[in-house]
């Protein structure tokens, strides 16, 4: 059986320079209208990966007879796919519950009221922000990427089961990167505004959320979201019952890595376009 390490995934890593342009983006957005396109764009790519990471799980759950157990006699519980499944839904978890606050605070909604906060801060309304807040046409097919990359919509067959696996494995160890450049690039930047968002609370959908929170929690949540997402890719490979070469299935795998890699380097390309 072959294992995926992280170094199998370094050599993408080195070459990756998407989170270079989300500081420069971060920090090169000189008026409030521009960060607020800069932040809104990125909120707007991470919305995808909520239902994404919850639509994999459940493709994966599902496989009962590609997920099997070969040292359990007993064929009705040999299957392994709900355990292999556990390790992908386990970020999936926090997207729609985060286990740190005391009501239900999904990332998205968490994720919303940090932007609607950097819109008070700088005095708009939240009508006005719609005329404000520019969503490009390169975050728009860039959620159409990471939906496919998941495999939402579509009949998975084994290669494309494998392949969204890596996929959401590149969108952590990345993720984990992107967040903390993100709150060191505010933070140099707008350093009061940070002070100010983290004594902000910010109602959405009847409940007020701290401000700054989304950002905050990201800082250290996605290491232990790749770890997970590494070890049920590895978890997969062994239960794997199919008919594919080990290599094979490896290979599946690191090029749903690499795809990852290409669509956030294009989406965060763009993020500073006017």
């Amino acid at each position: 059986m072959l294992q995926i390490t992280r170094q199998d995934l370094d050599p993408v890593l080195a070459a990756h320079r998407g989170t270079e342009a989300l500081q420069q983006a971060v920090e090169g957005a000189s008026s409030p209208g521009a960060l607020l396109s800069v932040v809104g764009r990125y909120v707007q790519f991470n919305s995808a990966f909520g239902p994404g990471l919850a639509n994999l799980a459940g493709e994966i759950a599902a496989r009962q007879g590609l997920f099997r157990d070969p040292d359990e006699p007993l064929r009705l519980v040999a299957d392994r796919a709900a355990e292999v499944a556990a390790d992908f839904f386990y970020a999936a978890v926090d997207e729609f519950d985060d286990r740190l606050t005391p009501w239900r605070d999904t990332h998205r909604t968490l994720a919303q009221a940090t932007l609607k906060a950097i819109g008070a801060y700088f005095g708009y309304t939240p009508h006005q922000l719609n005329d404000v807040i520019r969503i490009n046409a390169v975050t728009e097919s860039s959620v159409a990427r990471v939906s496919a990359g998941y495999g939402i919509g579509a009949a998975l067959d084994e290669a494309r089961l494998f392949h969204a696996m890596g996929f959401h494995a590149g969108s952590e160890v990345l993720a984990d990167a992107e967040f903390n450049v993100l709150d060191q690039g505010l933070r140099k930047a707008r350093p009061e505004m940070v002070d100010a968002l983290q004594k902000t609370r910010i109602a959405i959908g009847g409940q007020e959320h701290d401000a700054y929170y989304w950002v905050r929690i990201h800082t250290s949540v996605e290491a232990d979201h790749f770890d997970a997402a590494l070890q049920g890719v590895n978890n997969a490979a062994r239960f794997y019952a199919g008919a594919a070469d080990p290599a094979v299935v490896k290979g599946w795998v690191l090029e749903g890595f690499r795809e990852f890699a290409e669509v956030q380097g294009v989406f965060m390309d763009g993020l500073a376009e006017p």
